[in-house]
């Protein structure tokens, strides 16, 4: 939770919103329909936030809010009651800002800006459409009224107007001001219902001014997944299976030092878990050292064996695995630069990474995350890095996709490159087979990077695939001949391309495209697409 939220100050009466040199009257406006602008009768136009891409939930009939008069027609001036209680028959007390209060406290040059105020029993008082301007064509952040693009820059400038110089630096969570109103209706010890706040109330206040963490905050970030660390939850907890919610991770009151607010608990579950990722984190250090490393004293957990460590997660379901060996001796082949150091003589995770860079990465104006992998070279393409100890020249012969010598008998080293253990040809499936890494992708990407995503025809194809084209891909053989084999029920590149020599396989359903450019089953065109969409042939 950062330091940046709204001033404490926002809600106390001393630094109200202030009265405008021509306040408004939220209830007499007049709607410019399809403008995204409040237009007032006195002829002033009120900018909405920014447009997004999200359609504005308030588009309803108008009767729903306005009152309809004798000729039929909605008169866009009178509403069917007054505009708080409107707005709370479906928000009620969701509000963080007090209402119908007079604002105080002269501000001068808001001429380029101006809100509107109440009208009716709320005359010049602060109202919801003082901030919020529901007419907007598309959906922003809280229907907030504001001149930027981001929500935060929406909230700063929105708020700003008012608060000034009271707005910045003071956090509700830290603050010894008394800011329980910024996320309670009323101070704990006075609301009548003690219990606990909802998840979904805790994260809308919490959103109102963390809205950027809204959408995958919690990738890398949730350590439940790995079952090591289900049975060490305390089931008195906030953290919960599949439950992720603000206060999982976070104490909404703490002290200004406790950087981000994480409970201890949640630490504690995070050192264990190989869910998640912890480089770049300043507060995972713990996930990989005792104590804070020195120069020629790492102080790493364990044994102290670096690639124990490494592996620790990328030898497991939880993170990517690295396709190059470590442990072995280098073979005299290859020549290792001097800064890329061996462990005991042998190749290590440390050979090619350095992982100290990290630390200068985790200061937001550092250029190390600029080498998202801490390799020790930077700016280097893949092939570039892997000539730094391999033989060009050598290297460039290694394609794992002739698996066939002049003679015709099977290079059985060359299928050890990707498979664990030399596959029995006369048994197909890949349910037969066992890879070296989880994912069989990774050896594909390796070679060919940027076919991840967007391909082919622009579409994400690597997914678990629909019923509709599970059934195609099973009946693939009975249909057109041609084997589109899954992996553990996904679509992976060997879906479409046969990544094997010509005369490995026997079973001709699977051998298909060996012998084709870019080892594309089916050929390409309208005829690849058919054989998984065969509807649309």
């Amino acid at each position: 939770m950062g330091r940046f939220c709204i001033a404490s100050l926002f809600f106390l009466a001393v630094t109200l919103i202030s009265s405008f040199p021509t306040a408004i009257s939220a209830e007499s406006v007049t709607i410019s329909p399809g403008r995204g602008l409040h237009r007032t009768n006195d002829g002033l136009t009120i900018p909405s936030p920014p447009i997004e891409t999200i359609d504005n939930p308030h588009v309803m009939a108008c009767n729903k809010c306005h009152i309809q008069g004798k000729d039929g027609k909605t008169q866009e001036t009178l509403i069917t009651a007054d505009s708080i209680s409107l707005c709370e028959m479906c928000h009620a007390g969701a509000n963080l800002h007090p209402l119908g209060i007079e604002p105080i406290n002269q501000f001068a040059g808001l001429d380029h800006f101006t809100l509107p105020l109440g009208n009716g029993i709320y005359q010049g008082k602060i109202v919801c459409l003082t901030c919020h301007y529901i007419h907007q064509d598309k959906f922003t952040p809280y229907l907030l009224r504001g001149d930027n693009t981001s929500h935060q820059t929406i909230r700063n400038n929105l708020c700003s107007i008012c608060h000034k110089e009271h707005f910045a630096g003071i956090s509700p969570h830290t603050s010894e001001t008394t800011a329980c109103v910024f996320c309670h209706i009323a101070t704990p010890e006075k609301r009548k219902n003690k219990g606990k706040m909802a998840k979904d109330e805790v994260d809308a206040v919490c959103f109102f001014c963390h809205w950027s963490l809204r959408k995958n905050h919690y990738k890398d970030l949730d350590p439940l997944p790995d079952p090591l660390v289900q049975e060490l939850i305390d089931p008195s907890s906030n953290l919960k299976q599949g439950q992720m919610y603000c206060l999982s991770c976070h104490m909404h009151h703490g002290k200004a030092a406790e950087t981000h607010l994480i409970t201890k608990q949640y630490l504690q579950l995070a050192v264990v878990s190989r869910n998640i990722n912890p480089h770049w984190k300043n507060l995972m250090c713990i996930s990989c050292h005792k104590s804070a490393p020195s120069k020629g004293n790492p102080s790493l957990l364990g044994s102290g064996d670096l690639n124990e460590l490494c592996n620790r997660c990328h030898k497991s379901e939880f993170a990517r695995a690295d396709i190059h060996p470590v442990g072995i001796i280098p073979s005299k082949h290859v020549k290792i630069p001097l800064d890329m150091p061996l462990q005991n003589g042998k190749l290590s995770c440390e050979t090619c990474h350095l992982s100290s860079l990290q630390e200068s990465a985790l200061h937001i104006d550092s250029m190390g995350k600029e080498n998202p992998k801490f390799l020790r070279r930077s700016g280097l393409s893949r092939n570039e890095f892997c000539f730094l100890c391999h033989r060009q020249e050598t290297y460039r012969r290694l394609n794992p996709h002739l698996q066939v010598d002049e003679h015709g008998h099977i290079r059985k080293e060359t299928c050890l490159l990707c498979h664990a253990s030399l596959p029995d040809i006369y048994l197909f499936g890949p349910e037969n087979v066992i890879f070296i890494v989880a994912d069989p992708n990774e050896y594909c990407i390796g070679c060919h990077p940027g076919f991840s995503e967007n391909h082919p025809a622009g579409g994400r194809h690597l997914v678990k695939p629909s019923a509709k084209i599970l059934k195609a891909l099973e009946t693939s053989v009975q249909r057109i001949g041609v084997e589109l084999p899954l992996y553990q029920g996904k679509v992976v590149c060997a879906t479409c391309h046969n990544p094997h020599d010509l005369g490995v396989i026997k079973y001709p359903a699977s051998a298909e495209g060996s012998q084709r450019k870019n080892k594309l089953r089916l050929m390409p065109g309208i005829t690849q697409c058919t054989g998984c969409h065969w509807d649309k042939g």
